[in-house]
């Protein structure tokens, strides 16, 4: 039943290509952290759409799986009750995961495969570290006055990573974007720490899940050219401002600068902690 009526909403050929971005993922989940987005859903009825990037149970694919379930009580009139929705959302859930087998088999080359696992944990991995930012600064009060410049970094603004094994042990070297002004590393370091310092004591505003990986400092930057436009000018590398000498209408950066101070008894108690591993 599953099989035939996911047909009727997206033909079985267009089932094994991606629908839906990374970005619009990131968004999604980001989106239903507010209290006021605990319903919201990825998807719609008439523009129904899955992750083949992404695992059957992530974020945006339980979702289509509510959405699907109830599409078909209603669509092949079926009992409208708890038992058969949660019967259905499961039976979506397992038919997705051979589609996203079939997705990965549809990939010619062990080198596109590998391409694309890396491309997809790079991108996760950065857009993790924006949310767990994001997630602290809106439930720990004393970092709340910095989620409008949070959110206006977003995940581009974040710095990404190289993995390398030691001792076997994965371990990720911080790449910094070219186009970031040198302050803003140790002010975003500071929620990094305080997390951290949140998840040892077991505290409720430290984000749940696995503990973040190992990064560790080089200086090295990026070679992405992305940038986030729009931003106070103090944001930006001052260096980089001057060699790449872009239009103020493709920049247009705010003049007036940011204030990247922590209060001085967060950044006391940070120092006075052991384990800054971020």
């Amino acid at each position: 039943m599953i099989h035939t009526h996911l047909a009727t909403l997206i033909p079985r050929k267009a089932q094994i290509v991606p629908l839906v971005t990374p970005e619009e993922c990131a968004i999604y989940e980001a989106q239903i952290l507010l209290p006021q987005n605990a319903k919201l859903e990825a998807t719609t009825e008439g523009n129904f759409r899955f992750n083949v990037l992404g695992t059957a149970r992530s974020a945006w694919n339980k979702s289509a799986a509510r959405v699907f379930a109830n599409l078909a009580i209603h669509q092949l009139v079926l009992p409208n009750t708890l038992e058969m929705f949660r019967a259905i959302t499961k039976a979506f859930e397992t038919y997705l995961e051979s589609i996203i087998r079939r997705y990965k088999d549809s990939l010619k080359t062990n080198e596109q495969q590998a391409h694309l696992k890396s491309k997809i944990s790079h991108h996760g991995r950065k857009y993790q570290l924006f949310h767990r930012r994001r997630y602290l600064a809106y439930t720990f009060k004393p970092l709340q006055k910095h989620i409008a410049m949070l959110e206006q970094l977003g995940v581009d603004g974040m710095s990404s990573d190289e993995s390398e094994k030691e001792d076997n042990q994965p371990e990720y070297k911080i790449l910094v974007p070219l186009w970031r002004a040198a302050d803003v590393s140790p002010w975003l370091r500071v929620f990094d720490t305080i997390h951290n310092i949140l998840r040892e004591a077991g505290d409720p505003q430290a984000l749940r899940g696995s503990f973040p990986h190992r990064r560790i400092l080089t200086g090295k930057k990026s070679n992405s050219k992305k940038f986030v436009p729009g931003l106070p000018r103090n944001v930006y590398d001052p260096n980089w401002l001057t060699r790449e000498q872009l239009n103020q209408h493709i920049l247009h950066p705010s003049m007036e600068a940011y204030d990247f101070s922590h209060d001085p008894n967060i950044l006391q108690y940070v120092q006075s902690q052991i384990f800054l591993t971020f």
